[in-house]
This record gives structure tokens, sequence and C-alpha cells, in this order.
């Protein structure tokens, strides 16, 4: 479990500083991947929301699939990408609890996945930046692949690539997805944490002034 995340201690000066938190060692049993699909809700199917969760452990096994029902009405299942159909939500986990049962599964760990703001704002919470490994940030991952390093490269592009897979070939599959993801942060894990978190870094634990 993480520890003291996101605290402060003061001094006899009355300045506060930002601890660093106690993060879990990187190791595999602390490493899973996630990937989410999301639904559309409002008019015209303009509001993401969660369609289905998948995460995989270090290993590429299932830790966690299933559709989730989203708390407003669904207008556009956005099929042809999210690869959700009405039958997949009829009888799927209401939002609440898939949340709930999701941190459980994230608890503790570092997590891998690519553009992963997307996926945290459809959960709807965001973990601490230093357990967050976002492929779609990655450097080293745009060099290997012979991209411009300005370019932000979608899943497929840095898959076919890196290893000449191809995903996404028709509509989006979560699991497939969060396994792609964990491929390519295993090809740079050595030299992630020192290129890719500023957070990292100590100037980021600066003291601030009450």
């Amino acid at each position: 479990m993480v520890q003291s995340v996101g605290s402060v201690s003061s001094d006899a000066s009355g300045s506060t500083r930002a601890r660093k938190p106690i993060l879990p060692p990187c190791t595999p049993d602390h490493i899973v991947s996630l990937d989410c699909e999301m639904v559309g809700c409002g008019s015209k199917g303009r509001i993401s929301a969660l369609g289905r969760c998948s995460i995989v452990n270090y290993y590429g096994e299932i830790v966690y699939d299933s559709y989730v029902k989203p708390i407003l009405p669904v207008t556009d299942y956005r099929t042809k990408w999210s690869g959700i159909k009405r039958k997949h939500l009829s009888d799927a986990i209401p939002f609440s609890e898939a949340k709930k049962l999701i941190k459980h599964h994230l608890s503790g760990k570092y997590i891998v996945g690519h553009d992963l703001k997307n996926d945290f704002s459809a959960l709807k919470f965001t973990p601490h930046p230093l357990l967050i490994k976002d492929t779609s940030k990655c450097l080293a991952l745009r060099h290997i692949a012979g991209l411009p390093e300005q370019q932000k490269p979608s899943l497929r592009t840095l898959t076919g690539q890196i290893f000449g897979k191809v995903i996404q070939s028709s509509s989006h599959c979560s699991i497939e997805d969060a396994k792609a993801a964990l491929m390519l942060y295993k090809k740079v894990e050595d030299h992630w944490d020192n290129k890719n978190n500023p957070f990292l870094n100590d100037s980021y634990w600066i003291d601030v002034k009450r």
C-alpha cells in the first residue's frame, strides 16, 4: 500500500515541505495494466462514460474484466470503437460498484496504460502521479518506433511499429489494449523512472511557505 501520499511536514521555521510518498516496490507483483472502453451519454452521446474496464497483471493474466452500466442512460454505444453493444450493458454491474472493485485492484499498484487521463476521467478518480506509467508520454518508445518526439502516438501505432503486431483491427478490446500497453512498458521498464517521471526529481519536492 502507498503511505503518506500528498502529506506535508512542518519545521521550526514555520515552512512546510511536501513529503515524497512511500511507494510500493516496483516489482512484478505491484504492476498492473489498465484499459477502459467508453460509451456515450447525454445529448448525441457527447458525455463519455465507463462501459468496460479491464486490468491485467504483469504477466498478462486478467485480474479484472467487466462491463459497466453508467449512471446516465446510454445514448451512443460507440460500438465501432468500443466494441460494446446494448446487450453487454443490460445486466452489467453499476458504475458505483465497479468503481469500488477497480480501486481495490489498483490499490498499492503501479498502473500501466496508454493515455490514461481518459481512463481515469471515466473512472472518476486519479491515482498519485508517481504510480502512473503512461506509455503515450514515453519518449523512449517514440524513439524506438522511429516517430517524432513531439508526436503523441496511438497505442496501435506504437504496437505496430515496435512489435509488428496489429491491434484494434476492428473495434477496440480493453483486454487487448491493456496487454499491448504492458508490452510497451516492458520494452523500456529498466529505464522508465529516470526519463519519464519528473516527480522523482528532488527539485519537485520544494519547501512551500504557508
